[in-house]
């Protein structure tokens, strides 16, 4: 961090200069009415002020300047995970699956053509435009997207809103470990966290939507900018601190939540966004699958199963269930698994001088679509990051998905994924 005039600070007072390519996130506290939030960053403890612009605005540069003070070492943030980890109640893990330790980087296993297991039913009447499923009230809601930046590490889980969101983007960043991009549009989420920073890849998705709203908790000043001069309504936590909460049960940075009733109440606008995906009956023959398993690293095992009885994909991490603050498993109708490939970027994510992780989404690829409980081969292609990405099968057509939630994972080209097959049930005999 390159700070160009640092000086103590005292309780409720802050002095500082100015700081340029900070290398993590940035916390502020509210301890009075100008001072906002803090947490642990480098070795210090920062207090950040700032003084809010008079109006919201949609894009530009910066909206204030910010002062920053010294404060506790990184002992107490050390201290403060250890805890954190040691209070963390266990989940019950569940039976052992197939799912290997390792697998050759780039190659699938292979899979043969077999009947749709499919039990998707079309909806009739108004649907909700990013999940095809019935709209509430009869009527889609009458507002733009929403996405949300949540953390995924495992001091972030269980995290709070994933099961009322439309769709779930899970992007690879630096560390080895994913980050979360929820979006919402046609449910409330009445808790959302813990909310984290921005990262590039974030901008890329999210312009498909139009003119989303889009909620983090600072980051790197590139990064940052992306979101000020894009076509997202920017919803910098560090801006709009009074649609945030610093809870008491987690330490930060793990401990900023917000809800989406708050940050709807910000954005003016009232325009839905287009549909994503396309929805409807398999055109084409998938393969009968019942796991699917993603190894995005040595530490970040991620598994979807297949659930005839709910319909639904089933998370697990490394064979324990993924379930929300409130103890609900985490579900999808689909799971669509892109095959990207990734390039360092140049500015360091983190005190560490870890590069972040920038994950190519415009251009074609490989993709696996989960529906039905069935796989189906497909390419994914985007000419530009305003265009939607577009699913296409084997066949030629567009890859239709079953009405509900859906997550896209963007694996990297080079870590693995397996498909299970169910296990074939031999006749009995009389």
């Amino acid at each position: 961090m390159r700070v160009a005039d640092f000086a103590a600070s005292n309780h409720g007072t802050s002095v500082g200069g100015a700081v340029s390519g900070h290398p993590d996130e940035y916390r502020w506290t509210r301890t009075a009415p100008e001072v906002h939030q803090f947490c642990f960053c480098g070795c210090y403890e920062l207090r950040v002020t700032k003084a809010r612009p008079a109006h919201a605005r949609r894009r530009g540069v910066s909206r204030a300047r910010w002062l920053i003070g010294l404060g506790g070492f990184c002992v107490a943030a050390a201290v403060a995970v250890v805890v954190a980890l040691v209070g963390r109640t266990a989940t019950p893990s569940r039976t052992a699956t197939s799912t290997p330790t390792s697998a050759p980087a780039t190659t699938l296993p292979a899979t043969t053509a077999a009947p749709s297991t499919s039990t998707t039913v079309l909806q009739a009447g108004p649907t909700c435009p990013l999940t095809g499923a019935p709209a509430p009230g009869g009527t889609p809601p009458a507002r733009p997207a929403l996405a949300i930046k949540i953390g995924n590490d495992p001091a972030a889980r269980p995290q709070s809103g994933l099961t009322h969101a439309d769709i779930v983007f899970e992007e690879p960043i630096e560390g080895n470990i994913t980050r979360i991009l929820a979006v919402y549009q046609c449910q409330e989420a009445p808790s959302v966290g813990p909310v984290r920073s921005t990262r590039w890849i974030d901008t890329q998705l999210l312009t498909q939507f139009g003119h989303p709203g889009f909620a983090f908790a600072g980051g790197i000043i590139p990064d940052v900018n992306l979101v000020a001069n894009s076509s997202l309504y920017d919803l910098n936590l560090f801006t709009y601190a009074q649609a945030s909460q610093r809870i008491t049960t987690r330490y930060a940075p793990e401990n900023l939540y917000t809800s989406t009733s708050q940050l709807w109440a910000i954005d003016p606008s009232h325009s839905a966004p287009s549909p994503i995906f396309h929805y409807g009956k398999p055109t084409s023959a998938g393969t009968a699958t019942s796991e699917a398993t993603l190894l995005f690293s040595g530490i970040l095992n991620v598994q979807w199963e297949w659930d005839a009885a709910k319909s639904m994909w089933v998370r697990y991490y490394a064979g324990v269930p993924n379930v929300d603050a409130n103890s609900n498993p985490v579900t999808a109708a689909n799971v669509v698994i892109e095959r990207v490939t990734t390039s360092l970027g140049t500015v360091p994510e983190d005190k560490f001088g870890s590069l972040g992780v920038h994950s190519q989404t415009v251009g074609s690829g490989q993709a696996t679509v989960l529906t039905g409980g069935a796989a189906y081969d497909a390419t994914w292609s985007r000419s530009s990051i305003s265009q939607v990405t577009q699913l296409v099968g084997a066949n030629g057509e567009p890859v239709n998905l079953a009405p509900g939630p859906t997550w896209v994972e963007l694996l990297p080209v080079q870590a693995s994924l397996q498909l299970t097959q169910p296990p074939v049930t031999s006749p009995t005999s009389s």
